[in-house]
């Protein structure tokens, strides 16, 4: 006899279709603004306990045309918004917060889930270095607390970071960002 793995539902991972959109769309929104307004803050914080700033050479493409800004916009709602908030909040985070919910008080759950994920968001992103190591993962426990306080919507997480990356594109190729000089720059 064949082992099946359960079937996990798209309502199971956040994923309804009977979500309202309009208080997704607001989430999403107004987490935005606090996930812009921490930024600064979290870059702080990581500048305290690493003084290499983050390798961005990767996204050096989004300052050269944009085709190509918008080209990376499409990838990183597909591969961080999307992909990148499925593994870690649909997947992850309530894998754990399942786990533990029988042996801790629900909110303890949750929160020890909500950092593990933001930790394993955190680690992919090391090819940057570790201050963005650190940047990542205190931004993904914001998309986890978001996905948490929306109720499990994993919609507006996936909305939210999709707004933030492109808003981070959009100013690193403008040259409007912190970190947009990039080494080799003029």
């Amino acid at each position: 006899m064949a082992n099946s793995a359960p079937i996990i539902s798209m309502q199971e991972l956040g994923l309804s279709s009977s979500v309202s959109w309009l208080s997704t769309i607001g989430f999403a929104v107004a987490w935005l603004a606090i996930m812009l307004a921490y930024s600064p803050l979290a870059d702080r914080l990581a500048t305290r306990w690493v003084d290499k700033p983050p390798i961005l050479d990767a996204f050096r493409a989004l300052q050269q045309s944009r085709s190509k800004l918008l080209i990376g916009i499409v990838v990183a709602w597909a591969l961080g918004g999307f992909l990148e908030e499925l593994i870690f909040r649909g997947i992850i985070l309530q894998s754990i917060e399942a786990l533990l919910s029988a042996w801790l008080v629900a909110p303890m759950a949750t929160g020890i889930a909500v950092c593990a994920a933001a930790a394993g968001a955190g680690l992919i992103h090391l090819y940057q270095g570790l201050r963005a190591v650190i940047i990542v993962t205190q931004l993904s426990v914001l998309f986890g607390l978001l996905f948490v306080v929306s109720g499990h919507n994993l919609w507006a997480v996936i909305l939210c970071h999709g707004l933030y990356d492109t808003i981070a594109f959009v100013r690193f190729a403008n040259k409007k960002s912190k970190y947009s000089r990039l080494d080799g720059d003029s």
